[in-house]
């Protein structure tokens, strides 16, 4: 009886201390450099904890837009005079994702280390993609009547 009790505090005090060393290890990169502490401190003068893990969140969000289907028209016209005029293009929306480290993280060397102190507070990357735009690409084509012919 006394060795079953032993035997299950062994086997108990093991199975914590494996997930013990478990959880330290994963702990390791969220040492008290000066970048988490900026990130993930608690401080008077820091940014509210929202603040801060909204600028992480939007510095671990990846914004994918996939690549423009084409669609072409084909448009037949009788041949006319042509005018040509030269129109400025509008111009096409571009996305842009910004990744700036924020101000009040300047003690994080790079964006890796500042990446490592949003994961220490929790924040995890995500994904967003945009809608799939679509160009439409119109092409003329002249075709001359049969009775009537061009002059050139």
């Amino acid at each position: 009886m006394k060795f079953a009790v032993v035997l299950s505090l062994v086997s108990l005090c093991s199975a914590v201390g494996l997930q013990g060393r478990a959880l330290l290890e994963a702990r390791g990169a969220c040492h008290g450099n000066n970048c988490n502490r900026a990130v993930t401190g608690t401080r008077a003068g820091l940014l509210p904890f929202a603040s801060r893990s909204a600028d992480c969140s939007s510095f671990l969000l990846t914004t994918v837009t996939p690549a423009p289907t084409t669609t072409t028209v084909t448009v037949t016209v009788a041949p006319s005079v042509f005018i040509k005029r030269d129109l400025e293009l509008a111009p096409r929306q571009v996305t842009v994702t910004a990744h700036s480290i924020p101000a009040y993280a300047a003690n994080c060397d790079n964006g890796e280390e500042y990446k490592t102190a949003c994961s220490c507070f929790g924040v995890t990357g995500s994904v967003t993609t945009v809608a799939t735009p679509t160009v439409t690409a119109t092409v003329t084509v002249e075709v001359c009547p049969e009775e009537e012919e061009l002059e050139w």
